[in-house]
C-alpha cells in the first residue's frame, strides 16, 4: 500500500503513513500504484547546517543518593565532627548533580555513605562506653 501524499510505501492494513503520518484508506482497499505508474521521488532531506548534537542528558536529583537527612541525624545523635563532614559531602552530591558530573556525584555519594558508617560506629561505640561506665559507677 502506497501513501497517496508522499508514496511510502507502508505495510497493507496500515492507517497511518509512516513517513508522512497521513491517514491512508481503509485496510480493505488496495492503494497500491499501478504498474504503469511512475515510481514516487524521495526527496533527500535538506543539508544540515550544523552537526546533530543530542541534548544534554538532565539527571534527576533523586537518582543519586546524597544521604542528608542520615547526615543530619548523625550530626545529632552519634557524632558531631564526622556529621559536618557529611552534610558537606551531601551538598557535593547535590552540587555535583546540578554540574552534570554524574560519576562526581556517584563517588561523592559513596564517600558520604562511608563517612555515616563511620560516624554511626563511632558513636555507637562512645554511647556502650558511656552507658558502660554509667553503670559501673553506679554499682
Amino acid at each position: 500500500m502506497f501513501c497517496s501524499q508522499c508514496g511510502t510505501r507502508n505495510t497493507d492494513g496500515a492507517l497511518h503513513c509512516t513517513q508522512c503520518g497521513i491517514k491512508l484508506s481503509q485496510p480493505g482497499t488496495s492503494s497500491a500504484l499501478p504498474p504503469n505508474a511512475p515510481q514516487p521521488q524521495i526527496s533527500s532531506p535538506p543539508p544540515i547546517s550544523q552537526p546533530y548534537a543530542p541534548p544534554p542528558v538532565q539527571i534527576v536529583p533523586g537518582q543519586v543518593p546524597n544521604y542528608m537527612t542520615q547526615a543530619i541525624l548523625v550530626t545529632l545523635f552519634c557524632c558531631l565532627p564526622l556529621g559536618i563532614v557529611s552534610i558537606m559531602k551531601a551538598n557535593e552530591v547535590n552540587r555535583r548533580l546540578l554540574a552534570n558530573d554524574y560519576a562526581g556525584a556517584v563517588q561523592a555519594s559513596n564517600s558520604n555513605r562511608t563517612m555515616l558508617w563511620i560516624g554511626f560506629s563511632v558513636g555507637l561505640v562512645i554511647s556502650v562506653i558511656y552507658i558502660l561506665v554509667t553503670v559501673a559507677n553506679n554499682s
